[in-house]
């Protein structure tokens, strides 16, 4: 990526209220995210295939974290108990769908598990993204998302859409739609602190 994109993303982001953190990889991300987790935190997972691909779970398992994240449901738990602990969880971990030169993220959702997750409930939220999810504005983040997310995770998750079968997005009615609701942050939310993990690297869909 252009250096002076990005560092204009980075400025745009932080006049907006982010805290953003720049890593040149993703093992120097895992470890400080890692590092900013005590012990005796419970931690929050919204789905992401970055977090997923950076082995962040399993770490945090490994030492004793509670993590609870629904794309590993526990014998004996079901999916909802997860959910609904992973809403209440001290910090929250997700990824981010793009992020916009000017400073905005967006994040496309199905259930809204992970939209909510970001914005309130917490003691911090840590959003990790690769640089690949910058783009000029929010016109382009949908296109981005639509058609570069949505198509990949639909045929992952075994869903019956147009886009899974096409590849691009055909703005369908089908019930087994995932991009049904839009979080737009322009700024901080007084909610809960919001930090940015940005990788120099191209991860997640």
């Amino acid at each position: 990526m252009d250096p002076n994109r990005l560092e204009q993303t980075i400025y745009n982001l932080r006049q907006n209220g982010f805290q953003v953190h720049l890593f040149k990889n993703t093992a120097d991300a895992r470890e400080a995210i890692l590092q900013q987790i005590p012990l005796s935190a419970t931690v929050g997972f919204g789905g992401s295939m970055t977090l997923f691909d950076m082995g962040i779970y399993e770490a945090l398992e490994a030492r004793g974290n509670s993590a609870f994240w629904h794309w590993h449901e526990k014998p004996g738990h079901h999916r909802k108990e997860v959910l609904r602990s992973a809403a209440c969880a001290d910090i929250y971990l997700s990824g981010i769908n793009a992020i916009t030169e000017e400073g905005r993220l967006i994040n496309i959702d199905g259930n809204g598990n992970r939209l909510s997750g970001i914005l309130y409930g917490h003691d911090r939220t840590i959003l990790v993204a690769g640089v690949n999810k910058i783009v000029k504005n929010y016109e382009e983040a949908l296109i981005r998302i639509k058609n570069i997310a949505c198509p990949p995770n639909a045929r992952r998750l075994g869903r019956k859409t147009p886009c899974a079968e096409t590849g691009s997005c055909m703005n369908c009615s089908s019930p087994d739609r995932i991009c049904t609701a839009t979080l737009i942050l322009d700024r901080q939310p007084g909610g809960v602190p919001i930090e940015i993990f940005l990788v120099e690297e191209t991860l997640g869909y």
